[in-house]
């Protein structure tokens, strides 16, 4: 065997070695977002509206009378998901005026969705009751837009569309 060949195999047995020994953590785990959820008061009017904004299907509903909860997971063509849940007497502890406002509360404030078209699915999203919050407008990163609009129920929605992600 040639030397060349000899430094190429020990390099790669350092390289496998060094990998198995890599303490695996959380984040590199994670193979992609699976749904997000969202506590509503009215799961056939929330489930409506996102089937015709988002042009997603029911892909799992469960009912559970005596726990009085009742859930739909919806997908979207590209696979993303939203579980709308709708238990008895929940209440909306906070309604966010805009993205700044639901930061002043801690946990999750938003979430944002990436948009071939930000004007045409901001426009949709008003002309079927969502609420604009801040209009189509230039983002941080350049060459990218925002907007942020509010579903039905007043959860923050941002959309955005521009260049590559992270």
């Amino acid at each position: 065997m040639n030397k060349k060949i000899k430094l190429m195999i020990a390099a790669a047995i350092f390289t496998i070695t060094s990998m198995a020994q890599q303490k695996q953590t959380g984040m590199d785990t994670i193979v992609n977002l699976d749904h997000v959820a969202l506590s509503v008061g009215n799961l056939d009017k929330m489930e409506a509206w996102y089937k015709t904004c988002f042009n997603m299907r029911e892909i799992q509903h469960l009912e559970i009378e005596s726990m009085q909860v009742r859930t739909v997971l919806l997908q979207a063509p590209n696979g993303f998901k939203v579980e709308l849940i709708e238990l008895k007497n929940s209440t909306r502890e906070q309604r966010f005026t805009d993205p700044l406002n639901a930061a002043s509360v801690q946990g999750y404030g938003h979430m944002a969705l990436i948009v071939k078209d930000l004007h045409t699915v901001f426009n949709e999203l008003i002309n079927n009751g969502a609420l604009q919050v801040i209009p189509p407008s230039p983002a941080v990163k350049k060459g990218d837009t925002y907007a942020y609009v509010k579903d039905l129920e007043g959860n923050l929605i941002e959309l955005i569309q521009g260049g590559q992600r992270l």
